[in-house]
């Protein structure tokens, strides 16, 4: 579960840059609570006493469904208490549009006036106050509106009025109504944590260089359109994948570890205010197909975005529930499930302490229709015609670097989706998984049209743990997948009726700045003479992986046609790579031929304190961290990611823009807004 504290703040003038005027009404004493929070704070977005979910600076597609959620503070203790530790509960709160009178919102959404909530939380104000275990009490009193919709587009005003005349107002934004479709589906593929300085390393380890010229190029580096988003969260410089995948597939910026909802202060992390995604927007107005696709376990953020509202990421077994159910907790949109649904993540589906209510969810979606399948042979086998649940492992698909090259790691892992404790062999890839995908989509709503998510997620998982060749193997994997995938659409007569987009949604301070010898690099005695392996500018030289079926090629591995992987994983020279936040580690530049790099162990059981992992790149010389010693493994950042589009409405995706104008491109080319019920 969340708790109540801590996250990073964007300093306010910063956020005035970023977004449009600022503009919070509050009188006296609130305003000081401006300065008061950056690495803690209070709540995300509520710098005042009185907080308003949406928030200001929200912007809303025509029709879609969100909740409200009011809340007066009382601070008992701490720099914001005022004396006053009981909450106002005669708060009133009233919308209006432009240029209209204000209406009290029960009146405004023909809805009954929700019931009056209580609670109260803890937070420490900086990091003094966590050290010394004194936190600040505060007391609430709640208002929730659920599932109400704005149509008309235009200027909104949302004002809370609580403690004798204090005012917070939320300034939110309808945008103009784009209901004619112009795409009959749509492609989204999910990169994690790619960023612009990653497409460098795996053009130069995948293509071959002449005389300073590549000989082809990249599938996404074909696509017509590039622009960037960029992935800050609401009410913190960094993101994680739980707010960031929300604001691609809903327009609405949240918290960290948020999964489509805003984060309130309630102790629930099932009631917080939510706002619907674009599969369920798809889904109830279209009744068109749905696809989830991911190398990760299936229940992880990116996915998960598509159905969950929690406010905690880490409830996996609720999250497969809403795959199939959707949300039940409140009325909310009616979600019939997925056509397809394949990733990893078998310990959500096999009865035990790890499904949700200890349920069989094979068995559950088998009763609601769908085929399932555990393995590769069965994924080519199974018909197009049916909804299909397809996890082929427990936890993470092996990365393709294991699955490809070095075998033996599949060996011993125990991760076989059957619940037998074998090792998952027969296994698919992305590119297997997201060309059936397109198939069953095809077959079962040509006429309608569908919406796929296709993840690559252990690009991320692997330059986290500052694993390069492993992140690599699988970024190559995704443009394969992207080249499979245009192949496969005009052999369905889809290309000219499909938006392919191909994105991120964060990225890691990943770059690349010269070479390295690692054969003089493990001869040399002393980490400072280790040092001297590496190249730099004349002397990084060029790649020296092999392209397969070139002169150089000495190996036995066999890809498929034009895929563009290097035949060779372990030359002399490689690349000099890191990132820029990292734990204690050494380095050596080298594949990780066992398996999945761990470079950093806990020395405490008491509590996290990271060293350096004697056991990996014992060759290497030691890198100091430049993270706190409770950190495990390398961190997101704050550049930007581009965005790749080809197909109807690219045009839309051009330039640099936010991450949530993604969604409102998106569900424009869809042409999802709707004026009315």
């Amino acid at each position: 579960m969340v708790e109540a504290g801590p996250y990073i703040n964007l300093p306010i003038f910063t956020k005035m840059f970023l977004w449009r005027t600022f503009s919070l009404a509050v009188a006296g004493l609130a305003w000081a609570s401006l300065t008061v929070a950056q690495s803690f704070q209070r709540l995300g977005t509520c710098p005042t006493l009185g907080c308003v979910f949406p928030p200001d600076q929200t912007d809303f597609l025509a029709g879609q469904y969100f909740d409200i959620r009011l809340e007066v503070h009382a601070p008992v203790n701490g720099s914001e208490a005022t004396g006053r530790t009981t909450p106002d509960t005669n708060f009133t709160f009233t919308i209006t549009r432009q240029g209209r009178s204000p209406q009290s919102a029960a009146s405004y959404f023909k809805i009954a006036e929700p019931a009056l909530e209580r609670w109260n939380f803890t937070w420490y104000e900086d990091f003094f106050a966590r050290d010394a275990k004194t936190p600040s009490l505060v007391n609430v009193a709640s208002k929730i509106y659920r599932r109400v919709a704005l149509y008309e587009p235009g200027e909104y005003t949302a004002t809370l009025t609580y403690n004798n005349g204090q005012k917070t107002t939320a300034s939110w934004l309808v945008r103009d109504l784009a209901t004619a479709r112009k795409t009959k589906n749509i492609v989204l593929f999910i990169g994690v944590g790619v960023a612009r300085n990653s497409r460098v390393p795996k053009a130069n380890i995948g293509r071959r260089m002449v005389n300073g010229r590549y000989q082809s190029k990249l599938q996404m580096d074909q696509f017509p359109v590039l622009g960037h988003q960029m992935t800050h969260s609401i009410d913190s410089f960094i993101t994680d994948s739980a707010n960031s995948a929300t604001a691609l597939y809903t327009g609405h910026k949240s918290t960290v570890n948020a999964l489509g909802v805003y984060r309130d202060s309630s102790p629930s992390p099932f009631d917080d205010p939510k706002f619907e995604s674009i599969a369920e927007i798809f889904q109830r107005l279209t009744r068109g197909g749905v696809g989830i696709v991911s190398t990760a376990f299936i229940a992880d953020a990116t996915p998960a975005a598509l159905t969950a509202h929690t406010a905690d990421r880490g409830q996996y077994p609720h999250v497969v529930d809403t795959f199939l159910n959707g949300e039940t907790n409140y009325t909310w949109t009616n979600w019939t499930g997925p056509d397809v649904l394949f990733g990893g993540g078998a310990e959500q589906f096999i009865p035990g302490k790890s499904s949700y209510k200890g349920q069989d969810y094979y068995k559950l979606f088998r009763n609601k229709g769908y085929n399932v399948v555990l393995n590769n042979t069965a994924l080519s086998a199974t018909p197009n015609n049916a909804k299909t649940l397809g996890i082929f492992s427990v936890s993470n698909l092996p990365v393709w670097l294991d699955r490809n090259v070095y075998k033996q790691n599949l060996l011993g892992r125990s991760n076989s989706p059957d619940g037998s404790k074998g090792n998952a062999t027969d296994l698919p890839g992305l590119k297997e998984m997201t060309l059936k995908a397109i198939d069953i989509l095809n077959a079962r709503h040509r006429r309608e049209g569908w919406f796929l998510m296709s993840e690559a997620a252990s690009i991320d998982k692997q330059m986290h743990t500052l694993d390069y060749d492993r992140a690599l193997g699988d970024l190559l994997e995704l443009d394969d997948t992207v080249k499979a995938t245009m192949a496969k659409l005009k052999q369905l007569g889809s290309d000219k009726e499909t938006l392919v987009l191909v994105t991120a949604d964060h990225g890691h301070g990943f770059d690349v700045a010269g070479s390295v010898d690692t054969k003089y690099l493990n001869a040399q005695g002393t980490d400072r003479k280790k040092r001297g392996a590496i190249g730099t500018y004349r002397e990084s030289g060029l790649s020296q992986y092999v392209i397969p079926g070139s002169p150089q090629d000495t190996s036995n591995l066999q890809y498929s046609q034009g895929a563009a992987f290097p035949a060779n994983w372990d030359p002399r020279y490689t690349l000099f790579s890191a990132v820029g936040a990292n734990p204690d580690h050494r380095e050596n530049y080298q594949v990780h031929k066992s398996g999945p790099r761990l470079p950093a162990v806990n020395t405490s059981a008491a509590e996290d304190n990271y060293i350096v992992n004697y056991k990996d790149a014992v060759s290497g010389f030691l890198v100091n961290g430049t993270l706190p010693v409770n950190n495990a493994q390398g961190v997101h950042s704050l550049t930007d990611v581009p965005v790749f589009a080809q197909g109807p409405c690219q045009e839309m995706f051009g330039g640099v823009y936010n991450n949530i104008d993604v969604f409102f491109n998106m569900a424009a080319c869809l042409g999802l807004g709707r004026s009315s019920r």
